[in-house]
């Protein structure tokens, strides 16, 4: 059966949003640097001096100036397998799934189309965090980046429902319930069926009670912590669930010749950022119906509402991670060159003086292709 590029970007948003963010945490406030050679690392450098380094796969480019496409596959710039080996995954993947996005070397971009190329390169290759980052000349590099330390601790109620309200703000989804239901069986989250057609999500510190319109669309979410009650009998009763991402990455990371010495990393947080999500709990007014002609966005206002409280946070916890190196005139990349990450939409309003270090950018929202 085939897939459309709506299907695998549905499929791949929530899990993509919340690797993001685990991973932007890990880096935060890092300085970083890329080596397209032979041996291809991604490197991060806190302040401290700890050091990840991570292991890039070249997905493809983004040109501003063209407002194109252009796959890594293509490999234009004729770089070494181990750089863009993974892009000809994608693009058997896609032959196999008859998504044409995925087997078309060039092709126009529209501002949210790079984004949506990732998330369903993430579907494609199992490889769920990625890094947009500025190579001069109006060009960004998409790269998905694999590291050991980027596996995720095990669900928690508050961390997978910002997932699912900040993945609603990144890119069209259209089937909301299938999108939750690729979720909750890629991370291993138990689930029961509620009235109407809802969704219990269980965790071992709460529970989450989806509902959803007659679009599929996610119309209410109640976070209920901590668990008890009939939610905390569902869990007690449901099977321990393997998820056979986070065992692929176990074996990845065992065999991994890429993965850094532990006192080289920088020490991932115990878990992702701990500020609590803004969601209807039992006590608040119950969300009103939308007529169903009215767009997704305007349908589920709570949820897009909550994501971006949520967002800002995190946005500011994980600030600009920035390289200090200068952007190369030329667009052609270079093998063993440096890359900076992408800038943000928003304009710096002062110019630093000379003596001053240069501004970071908000890692955060880059790290989504924003």
């Amino acid at each position: 059966m085939s897939s459309t590029l709506q299907d695998l970007v549905n499929r791949a948003v929530f899990y993509s949003t919340e690797v993001q963010t685990h991973f932007g945490a890990l880096i935060a406030d890092a300085e970083w640097e890329v080596d397209f050679s032979s041996d291809p690392h991604l490197t991060f450098t806190s302040a401290e001096g700890a050091v990840l380094r991570t292991r890039p796969h070249l997905l493809g480019s983004e040109s501003g100036r063209e407002k194109t496409w252009l796959w890594g596959w293509e490999n234009v710039n004729d770089f070494p397998d181990a750089v863009v080996g993974l892009s000809h995954e994608v693009r058997k993947f896609g032959a196999a799934e008859d998504v044409s996005e995925l087997t078309t070397p060039e092709f126009s971009l529209d501002e949210e189309l790079a984004l949506r190329l990732t998330l369903a390169s993430k579907e494609a290759t199992d490889k769920w965090a990625h890094y947009p980052a500025a190579a001069g000349a109006g060009t960004t590099v998409w790269l998905l980046v694999d590291a050991a330390e980027i596996a995720l601790p095990a669900p928690q109620v508050k961390v997978s429902v910002r997932a699912l309200m900040q993945g609603l703000t990144q890119t069209t989804v259209t089937d909301h319930r299938a999108a939750i239901e690729a979720y909750v069986a890629r991370r291993g989250i138990p689930t029961a069926e509620l009235p109407e057609g809802g969704l219990r999500m269980l965790f071992a510190d709460g529970s989450a009670d989806l509902s959803f319109d007659d679009q599929r669309r996610i119309s209410n979410c109640d976070l209920n912590a901590p668990l008890e009650g009939e939610a905390a009998e569902q869990y007690a009763a449901a099977e321990p669930t393997s998820t056979p991402t986070e065992a692929a990455a176990a074996s990845r990371a065992t065999d991994s010749t890429s993965a850094p010495a532990a006192k080289d990393v920088a020490a991932p947080p115990a878990s992702t950022p701990t500020t609590p999500t803004p969601v209807q709990t039992e006590e608040a007014a119950p969300t009103e119906s939308v007529p169903d002609e009215k767009p997704a966005a305007e349908a589920a206002p709570a949820p897009e509402a909550q994501a971006k409280e949520a967002a800002e946070p995190a946005a500011e916890a994980s600030d600009a991670a920035r390289g200090q190196q200068q952007q190369p005139e030329d667009e052609r990349l270079v093998g063993d060159g440096s890359v900076e990450p992408a800038e943000t939409e928003t304009p710096i309003e002062e110019e630093p003086s000379k003596d001053a270090k240069p501004k970071k950018k908000g890692l955060f929202s880059k790290l989504f292709g924003r």
